[in-house]
């Protein structure tokens, strides 16, 4: 039993040369920064996690945390680098931070350790000099600076919100404690973190007051301060500086730059005195652990929570602000404007001039006057950016094309007349295809022949509504998917002998402000609206060609307004509130804010040769922001989720893929593959997608297979969590591939389900008088069970335990699409934290299990079969009177996991772990009496509470006499057990400990490749451990 796989924090992170050390538990992943891939892991053995990398020195690094340090020696050689390890070292305190100190004699490390003590540690001879300050306190974070080739300077940051200054003379022998030189007081929170730049005689400090503190050094009597002695200066407070909204946890000083990062998922760049110069959300809200900047100063390289690690390009003096680019007077008001494929911009004015402007220098190059759009005007560029029409409120076009060796534009089609009436929108469909929307709904497809005759192609009405025209367009193959103001999808279908009517209609799919555009990612088209929401969907090519909607993602924007795709992403543009943003959907991050006034307002961007050019009208003029560059690195680890993974479930194929599903704190669930590395018998969690839509906590998850074969999977997922919250999705998987991406997954979110109501029907208290007082608003659904039908298998029973005392069960319709609420079985007003359904001669037996430690028995039947009669339309009425035919004390308290198996000889194993530190195993039996009353029957019973430290959150069969357990106190152990004449035995046999902290729970995985076990231990984190020997 041995780990193979690790997704947790990345708590230290360095650079050297052209490679980046990353610290994963006590693994040390190694990257080469050119190419974004880990070329090596490196155990180092340590109990604890590493929390620092040294590596300033020589070709030595110092890896160290908790007790433990080691020491390894590199090499680089041909864009290769080996690093072996010299030695490892272990002391009775936790370390803080460290230092080499090497001569041309011996080497020394200078540890500083939690209790404000310094030690200097030789490696040859590991003998050790300790040094105290004379202030006895614990530290939180510390810095070592060599000052000279015999002095070293100490920073101590302290509990009680002081930074300590202190200096030793490692030629010295020191029997009495060494006083502090001076005392930093100003943060009102623990000391989290110590900078000191001797080049610019800075001190920065973060602390859990949410500010960074700059300390200037000053000496009066030596300005220069060249080889002044720590004793005569000053240091001054230089600046405070307020900007994250979370703790902070480190800062740097680079050049003239200051660099901080926090628990708010923030990266701050600073100016030396105080000012903000850039902020990055960098860990999609995940804490920010640590940070380093690549040699060349040119990236900055962090770690977060979330498992990932990211590179951000360290442009030097890159603004964001919008500038005036072009200002007019009064009379001349700007109303459009878009760039041209050669970047020249064009400005459509009220007075009907239309203009377009060099790129280079925004002087005027060619001018048109158009009378007729003087009052009314719809202006739309082609999609390569070469054309550009002019739509009338009397129903002409007028077209302009661009010259490609001249970069002028030109009339190509004069006005014509081609629908009786005001146009309301215009699309561009292809470059040489684009829709009118007329009054009264219609549609005209328009084709652009070669001697610039427009040609009607096809001809549709939108359904009647209050705003009946439509905001966007696409073509995909022989379907037209429109947009309207009311926030609508149609389909249409072009076919020779069409109907003029929508083919589909989803109505308000994107609320009532109206869609705002479609594009095409990968295998699917996309649909954005100012409900701050990028939908999916697939177009269907059987029979009959349709669109089906898949899920949703929510946008860190409110008003998600275009898409536009480019060779190796998919970018977002949109508002929120005054700023205009762009999210990359492969690194899943926003890239770049312009502060521009929001989106009420003509605007355009365009990316060319990896730089941005953003133009917008605010207060009547036209502001730019010209070759913004976009160049982001690759993550060269991938996160996973945010916080806490509550559950876990395996996805069945027929494939030798390993795929799962999970459910977090941070209120998404996500799918993961589980794929073999080329080193070192490790395995690499590759997350796939992230699906939004629970407004809390997912705390469950159940799956059933639908269909399962070498080509596609096909299962149904139900997540379950916070607010009472029930979601129903269908995940098939193209599984054929051997190597899987996002592109194989097609994920439905078929319907959900609130026990409640949402927030915004609650509010509706005027549609029924009598309406029922919940004392519990916040339910929480804490675990499901799912199962067919006896009878049909288009039907699945759902068995929710509930943290209002409640087992609930409801009924779903995979044909229908239907989900209803049956009943509801109350207990003792105790929370209900697991249940688990088989089935005994025909009878379906519900086991749940709460708060109050008892295993208790249901039987379910007689439930079902009523259920299955009648047609129910409110919960309230149906309260059951049903109660356990047996039950069990096996807890004192909650019982966090348990794990079921029949055996061959009907007798049932039941392993259980609590809150109480015990784990269990019984072995029972189910008997029907010949008046059909069931009872349970335990054949034996085995418990131990000193094998784990805290509670027990998993537990699970291995093959037929193996166990595992694991619990808080991050402990797997394997137990052996046998039962024969009657006698239980059970031994654990194997331990080991996971890097993975508050352990929710265990999964089993097969490798069909190798008949390899594993299992997936979970948590604030993630971790894959074999079972072999």
């Amino acid at each position: 039993m041995y780990p193979v796989g690790l997704c947790c924090d990345v708590l230290a992170i360095r650079c050297i040369e052209k490679f980046i050390v990353a610290a994963i538990g006590n693994q040390l992943h190694i990257f080469h920064q050119p190419t974004k891939k880990c070329v090596d892991i490196i155990n180092t053995n340590h109990g604890d996690n590493i929390h620092e990398i040294i590596g300033d020195i020589g070709d030595e690094l110092i890896v160290f945390g908790g007790r433990c340090l080691t020491v390894f020696k590199f090499q680089i050689k041909d864009e290769q680098i080996i690093v072996e390890k010299k030695s490892s070292h272990y002391f009775n305190d936790w370390i803080i931070a460290a230092s080499i100190i090497s001569d041309d004699v011996e080497e020394n490390i200078c540890i500083l350790f939690a209790h404000n003590n310094l030690c200097t540690y030789n490696i040859l001879t590991k003998h050790i000099e300790n040094i105290r300050c004379e202030e006895k306190c614990i530290l939180y974070a510390g810095f070592i600076s060599i000052h000279n080739s015999n002095e070293i300077i100490i920073f101590s940051g302290t509990v009680f919100q002081e930074i300590l200054i202190w200096k030793i003379n490692i030629k010295n022998k020191y029997s009495s404690d060494i006083p502090v030189s001076h005392r930093l007081k100003g943060h009102k929170g623990v000391i989290f973190s110590i900078f000191y730049s001797p080049l610019l005689k800075l001190i920065t400090s973060t602390s859990d007051d949410r500010t960074i503190r700059v300390w200037e050094i000053t000496d009066e009597f030596n300005k220069s301060l060249q080889n002044f002695n720590w004793d005569n200066v000053q240091i001054n407070l230089k600046t405070t500086i307020y900007g994250h909204s979370a703790r902070v946890w480190r800062s740097i000083i680079l050049d003239d730059d200051i660099i901080s990062i926090g628990e708010d998922s923030l990266i701050c760049i600073w100016s030396l005195n105080g000012e903000l110069r850039n902020k990055i959300v960098a860990h999609d809200g995940a804490t920010i652990w640590s940070i380093s900047i690549s040699e060349d100063n040119s990236t900055i390289f962090t770690g977060g929570a979330d498992g990932a690690l990211n590179s951000w390009p360290l442009i030097q003096n890159q603004s964001s602000i919008l500038i005036p680019a072009l200002t007019f007077d009064e009379k001349k008001i700007p109303k459009h404007i878009c760039y041209l494929k050669s970047g020249l911009l064009v400005v459509f004015f009220d007075n009907g001039e239309l203009v377009t402007y060099s790129d280079q220098n925004h002087l005027p190059k060619d001018s048109f006057h158009l009378s007729r759009y003087q009052n009314y005007c719809i202006m739309k560029v082609s999609l390569d950016r070469t054309r550009i029409a002019l739509a009338s409120s009397d129903g002409y076009v007028d077209l302009f094309d661009e010259s490609t060796t001249e970069c002028t534009l030109q009339f190509s089609k004069k006005s014509e007349r081609i629908i009786d009436s005001k146009i309301f929108s215009l699309h561009w469909l292809d470059n040489e295809i684009m829709m009118i929307c007329g009054a009264q709904g219609r549609l005209m497809i328009i084709k652009i022949n070669r001697d610039k005759i427009f040609e009607v192609q096809y001809e549709f009405i939108l359904p009647p509504s209050r705003e009946r025209w439509t905001t966007a367009a696409i073509i995909v193959g022989n379907l037209l998917v429109c947009g309207d103001r009311a926030g609508s999808i149609f389909t249409f279908l072009m076919q020779s002998n069409n109907k003029k009517e929508p083919l589909q209609i989803f109505s308000r799919i994107h609320g009532h402000l109206g869609v705002q555009s479609f594009g095409i990612i990968g295998n699917k088209l996309t649909s954005t609206g100012r409900d701050g929401l990028l939908r999916f969907h697939k177009i269907i090519n059987n029979c009959d060609t349709y669109l089906q909607p898949l899920h949703r993602k929510k946008m860190p924007m409110e008003w998600v307004s275009r898409t536009l795709k480019t060779h190796d992403d998919f970018y977002i543009l949109g508002f929120k509130e005054i700023e205009f943003m762009i999210y990359s959907t492969r690194l899943n991050r926003l890239i770049l804010r312009i502060i521009c006034g929001g989106g009420h307002r003509s605007w355009d961007c365009v990316f060319t040769n990896n730089l941005i050019n953003f133009a917008c009208i605010r207060n009547k003029q036209i502001h730019t922001l010209d070759n913004v560059s976009c160049s982001i690195s690759d993550s060269l680890l991938t996160g996973y989720h945010t916080k806490e993974i509550h559950t876990l479930e395996r996805l069945d194929t027929a494939t030798n893929h390993n795929i799962f599903v999970s459910g977090s704190e941070d209120c998404t669930f996500r799918i993961a593959s589980i794929e073999k590395s080329n080193y070192n018998n490790k395995y690499n969690i590759k997350p796939l997608e992230r699906y939004d839509g629970h407004i809390s906590n997912v705390k469950s998850i159940a799956v059933l297979n639908l269909e399962n074969d070498k080509n596609c999977t096909k299962n149904i997922v139900f997540t379950g969590g916070g607010r009472a919250q029930l979601k129903i999705w269908e995940i098939n998987i193209d599984s054929y591939k051997n190597e899987l991406s996002q592109d194989n997954l097609t994920v439905i979110e078929k319907t959900a389900f609130m026990l409640r109501g949402t927030d915004k029907a609650r509010r509706k208290t005027w549609l029924d008088n009598n309406q029922p007082f919940f004392m519990d608003p916040e339910t929480r659904f804490m675990n499901i069970s799912a199962n067919f039908h006896p009878s049909n298998n288009n039907i699945i029973i759902l068995f929710i335990a509930c943290s209002d005392g409640f087992i609930r069960i409801l009924l779903y319709n995979i044909n229908c699409n239907n989900l209803k609420l049956i009943t509801g079985i109350p207990y003792h007003h105790r929370c209900i934290i697991k249940i688990h359904t088989f089935i005994h001669e025909d009878e379906l037996i519900l086991m749940s299990m709460a708060t109050d430690g008892f295993v208790n028995f249901w039987s379910m039947n007689s439930t079902i079969e009523e259920a299955s009669l009648n047609d129910h339309d409110k919960y309230i009425e149906r309260e059951s009177t049903l109660i356990p035919f047996d039950k069990w004390k096996a807890h004192q308290s909650g019982i966090n996991g348990y794990d079921f198996r029949r055996s061959k000889f009907n007798e049932y194993y039941l392993a259980t772990g609590g809150d109480d530190n015990k784990v269990n195993l019984f072995i029972f039996t189910t008997e029907v009496s010949i008046t059909k009353q069931i009872s349970v029957r335990i054949l034996a019973t085995w418990d131990s509470n000193s094998i784990h430290s805290a509670q027990i959150t998993g537990i699970k069969f291995i093959d037929d006499n193996k166990l595992l357990s694991a619990g808080i106190d991050q402990k797997i152990v394997m137990y052996h057990y046998t039962y024969e004449e009657s006698c239980l035995v059970v031994s654990p046999i194997k331990t080991i400990m996971t890097f993975v902290s508050d352990i929710q729970g265990i999964t089993l995985i097969d490798n069909k490749n190798c008949n390899e076990q594993m299992i997936c231990v979970y948590g604030k984190g993630l971790g894959v451990i074999s079972l072999n020997d």
